[in-house]
């Protein structure tokens, strides 16, 4: 079945076509349907990464809201900058020939713009919490209108410590309006859970669950590559980069510290043609999106990213994900960041470092998605060109303590033992 064939307005459908999108993705075809059917449903969506979810809210919210209303209809929440200004640009297209108005909302620019592009009129507000309670303190928002509230990226949300902001939008701010709620997220966790039921009361509230099976996308070959010696982790890591010759890439690591070092040493080693960046907490807003727009054009085609990049980055092209630095105690982490390739269906390969100790956390890993993670073994050949290719140096010495991590990496805490034993 195509969108063409869906019972959705002319505009919406020429919108689709103008972004080449013909036939819906799987999370798509089963949410859309029962979004538009149920007028007080809530829906709780299961939706692994790269599938489409952002139209798989959009389009129902493009189809109900009303463009000559000029109040809010429809809330957004999610939970990083970037995500924000993704979800942003994805409704802007789909709803411009149905003359709805969106503004992003996120922390960290001038709130002003922002306060005038809301009371010049706008039907959909897409926001990160913090920015979107402090609007609503200023009385610059008013909610008694809105019909769907969206939490995108829930999981992350969770992760990110903004479940008491979450509450205070859901259960004060919005709490005599009651709009359907459509949650999103990638992992079902009980926390996150927890928000549709409790404001469901589970009654009216629709599962769309995708089997963990799915959590990882099917086109992506996985594998490790065991470092039996840290001091030559950099060198083993050139050898893999030489084998692979990636046409863009994102490499992660635990650190803001070693993702500046990193990108040092491979600008300085002059073996390589790759075009290197940084994307990690200490960068300003401006800078970060500098930086995505570069990659996305081809400028950058290395991008050295601690965990702010696991998520909700729309990068149409990443033909290779590498892990540096296998996550820090969260297999779910692993799961995002693999994400970032393989994105609807195109193909693309995951290759992370692990050191010898961390061999039990890619069992963890393989048990958490159900999926073997294939070893990467190199032929004699290969052994001895690696010989040959460089003058061994060993790796800078850093950090593994915590208050190294960036600012916005996920809880580094131990999965719970009762799920992976």
């Amino acid at each position: 079945m195509k969108f063409e064939d869906y019972k959705i307005k002319n505009e919406i459908k020429r919108a689709l076509n103008d972004m080449g999108i013909h036939t819906p993705t799987d999370i798509q075809e089963k949410a859309i349907p029962k979004i538009l059917e149920g007028e007080k449903q809530h829906i709780m969506a299961q939706a692994k990464t790269g599938t489409g979810k952002t139209l798989a809210f959009a389009i129902p919210i493009a189809e109900e809201l009303n463009p000559s209303h000029r109040n809010v209809q429809a809330v957004i929440l999610v939970p990083t900058r970037e995500l924000c200004k993704q979800v942003y640009s994805v409704i802007t297209e789909l709803v411009k020939y149905r003359h709805l108005k969106a503004v992003e909302v996120y922390g960290g620019v001038s709130i002003d713009r922002q306060i005038r592009a809301i009371r010049s009129g706008a039907q959909i507000i897409i926001a990160t919490p913090g920015r979107l309670i402090d609007l609503f303190k200023r009385k610059v928002i008013s909610f008694k209108n809105v019909q769907f509230v969206v939490l995108d990226e829930a999981d992350r949300m969770l992760d990110m410590g903004f479940l008491p902001d979450v509450d205070y939008i859901l259960f004060e701010a919005m709490k005599d309006i009651y709009p359907r709620l459509l949650l999103f997220s990638a992992t079902m966790l009980e926390e996150v859970k927890s928000i549709a039921y409790d404001y469901s009361w589970t009654e009216d509230l629709l599962e769309i669950n995708v089997s963990r099976d799915d959590l990882t996308v099917a086109a992506c070959i996985q594998y490790y590559y065991e470092v039996t010696n840290p001091k030559y982790k950099y060198n083993k890591f050139i050898d893999i980069l030489f084998r692979e010759k990636p046409k863009s890439c994102i490499i992660f690591v635990n650190t803001k510290r070693w993702a500046d070092n990193l990108r040092k040493r491979l600008i300085k080693d002059k073996r390589f043609t790759l075009r290197v960046d940084t994307l990690q907490g200490d960068m300003t807003q401006h800078k970060r999106e500098l930086v995505m727009q570069e990659f996305r054009k081809g400028k950058i085609n290395c991008l050295i990213a601690t965990n702010v990049a696991a998520r909700g980055l729309d990068i149409p092209i990443v033909s290779h994900i590498f892990n540096y630095d296998l996550p820090v105690g969260n297999v779910e982490t692993y799961v995002h960041r693999i994400g970032r390739t393989s994105r609807m269906e195109k193909a693309g390969r995951a290759i992370s470092l692990v050191e010898s100790e961390e061999m039990n956390m890619i069992r963890r890993i393989e048990l958490f998605m159900n999926k073997e993670i294939r070893r990467y073994y190199l032929s004699q050949r290969e052994r001895t060109e690696d010989r040959t290719r460089y003058t061994r140096s060993p790796r800078p010495k850093q950090s593994t303590k915590s208050k190294d991590l960036d600012d916005e990496d996920y809880p580094e805490t131990i999965a719970d033992t009762s799920i992976y034993g």
